[in-house]
Order: C-alpha cells, then sequence, then structure tokens
C-alpha cells in the first residue's frame, strides 16, 4: 500500500501538482495522499479491501467539510465504486505504470449520456487528467456515478438540458391539453345543468300538466254521474207521466160511460 501512496505522489508532482503530502491530518482523520494545486484541494484514500460504504460515505463527507474539494477512493473493482467517488484498481500489486483502472470510469455513449467504460486505462494516465482538471467526478442519476472527462460531462449535460427542455415541452403540453379538458368538462357540466334544469320544468310542467288531466277527468267524471242521475229523473218522470195519462184516460172513459148510461136511461 505505501508503494502504491510513493507511486501516487511521484505521478501527481510529474502532472503538475504543486504540494503532496502522504498521511496528512485533516480534521480527524489522517489522509493517505493530500495534494494541492492552486486553490484545488484534493484527498485520495486507497484500501486494497472493498470500502465499507456507509463509512466511505462518512468519511467523504467529513473530508469535503475539512476543504477538501475532490476525494478519491481507489480499491478493488465492484459496484461501490459506482457509489463512491472511487476507481476500482485490478492489482495493487502492480508496478510502475501497470497500475490499471477497470472500476468507476464513464465515457459518452452514443446518446450522449455517459456509461461506464468498458476498457481499462492506466492509472496514471487517469492522475494526469485529474490533476490538469480534464477529469471530474459527476453524478450519473440520483445514486451513482464515476469519472469521466470534462468534455463527456459537458456532453451529458447538454443531453440531459436537452431531455429536461423536451419533457418541459410535453409537461407543458400535457398541462395545456388538461386546461383544454378542463374548460371542456366545465362547459360540459354547465350544459349539462342547464338541461338537467330544463328536464327538471318540463318534469314539473307535465306533472301539472298530469294534475289538470286528472282534475278535468274528476269533473267529467262527476258530470257523468249528474247526467246520469238527471237521466234517471227524467225517465222516472215519463214513467209517472205515462201513468197519470193513463188513470186520466180510464177516468174520463168511465164519467163517458156514466153519461151514456145516464142518457140510455132517460
Amino acid at each position: 500500500m505505501r508503494r502504491l501512496e510513493f507511486w501516487l505522489r511521484g505521478q501527481l508532482l510529474a502532472a503538475g501538482a504543486e504540494d503532496v503530502r502522504l498521511g496528512a491530518v485533516v480534521g480527524a482523520h489522517t489522509v493517505d495522499v493530500l495534494w494541492r494545486k492552486g486553490d484545488r484541494t484534493c484527498a485520495i484514500e486507497v484500501s486494497s479491501a472493498p470500502p465499507e460504504l456507509m463509512r466511505a460515505r462518512l468519511i467523504t463527507a467529513e473530508l469535503r467539510t475539512g476543504g477538501c474539494g475532490e476525494v478519491l477512493w481507489i480499491c478493488p473493482p465492484g459496484f461501490w465504486t459506482a457509489q463512491l467517488p472511487a476507481l476500482g484498481l485490478d492489482d495493487f500489486a502492480a508496478s510502475g505504470r501497470e497500475y490499471r483502472v477497470t472500476g468507476g470510469l464513464l465515457v459518452s455513449g452514443p446518446g450522449g449520456v455517459v456509461t461506464a467504460r468498458q476498457s481499462a486505462c492506466e492509472l496514471g494516465e487517469f492522475v494526469t487528467g485529474w490533476v490538469a482538471a480534464e477529469i471530474a467526478f459527476g453524478c450519473r442519476d440520483e445514486h451513482t456515478g464515476g469519472w469521466a472527462t470534462v468534455t463527456d460531462w459537458e456532453r451529458h449535460t447538454r443531453t440531459q438540458a436537452a431531455v429536461i427542455a423536451r419533457q418541459r415541452q410535453e409537461i407543458t403540453n400535457q398541462r395545456t391539453a388538461l386546461a383544454l379538458a378542463r374548460k371542456a368538462t366545465r362547459d360540459k357540466t354547465k350544459q349539462l345543468l342547464r338541461m338537467t334544469h330544463r328536464l327538471e320544468r318540463a318534469e314539473i310542467a307535465a306533472q301539472q300538466q298530469s294534475d289538470d288531466l286528472a282534475e278535468t277527468r274528476r269533473r267529467i267524471a262527476d258530470h257523468n254521474r249528474v247526467d246520469a242521475t238527471l237521466r234517471l229523473t227524467v225517465a222516472a218522470q215519463k214513467s209517472a207521466i205515462m201513468h197519470w195519462q193513463l188513470i186520466t184516460w180510464f177516468a174520463v172513459m168511465v164519467i163517458v160511460t156514466f153519461i151514456a148510461a145516464g142518457l140510455v136511461l132517460k
């Protein structure tokens, strides 16, 4: 491990770092490698074993709070390299420029978005680009990140900006469509209320007409009953008149008979 640290010190100085210290103290932590260039202060933590994510994140946050603008973890390759500002080194016992990075690097993909780099990279080449501010760490999404050239990050940012602009336009279009749909719904609701009101008025009018019709039918029924009663009364009177006529004719006949009999007897 110390051999790698001394190798990193030499590479950093050769790449243009102004000050490189091994075992420097930053806050409550002892940093394996600390280097400065201009107003940049960067720390390197070397771990031959897979780092514990929670502890590594806590140390990274404390180092940044202590003044280290950038923190690099050099560790074995694995899923943790995408969740830390880390590089996966394939062999910690390699010599010279044979240190090769096989994890943690990103490269611009066909669509402009950075993706994991499949090919290995020499650690010395990475150190040179890092010191020259040509390579930087960034986040691919909410949970993962990696190291890529500034050019790739610019292309990635432009692509993301274009995606965001397109999504913003889609949201605007959806909001416009939603507003139109809401207006159409309000218009339909008003129309439905008007039609409901008209239907209620029509129902009231129909009910009124039904009541009037029922009243007319009751009156007709009353008239029919009165007419039947009058017809019965007239029929009874006709029958009585007929009887009185018969009685009258009978009486006349009797009187005529008596008169005729009196004349005969005289």
